[in-house]
């Protein structure tokens, strides 16, 4: 690690505005970290306490349930 460069990755990366058939478009830069591709599937989970909801991509669900079925 270089001295004086930041590592940490931005939390923010914009706004994104629902369409009317319920889209909407995840930002290219935030896409390119997580490395989400076009036809990747994504799971929608709502946040318990309602203000929002969390994308999770399919394959680490997939991962997990595959690392705890062997145990």
């Amino acid at each position: 690690m270089k001295k004086g460069v930041c590592t940490k990755k931005k939390l923010f990366y914009g706004m994104v505005t629902l369409t009317d058939k319920g889209q909407l478009a995840i930002p290219i830069d935030l896409r390119r970290e997580l490395g989400i591709d076009k036809g990747d599937k994504l799971i929608v989970v709502k946040r318990k306490d309602g203000t929002g909801l969390n994308l999770i991509k399919a394959e680490a669900i997939d991962h997990f349930l595959t690392k705890i079925s062997k145990d």
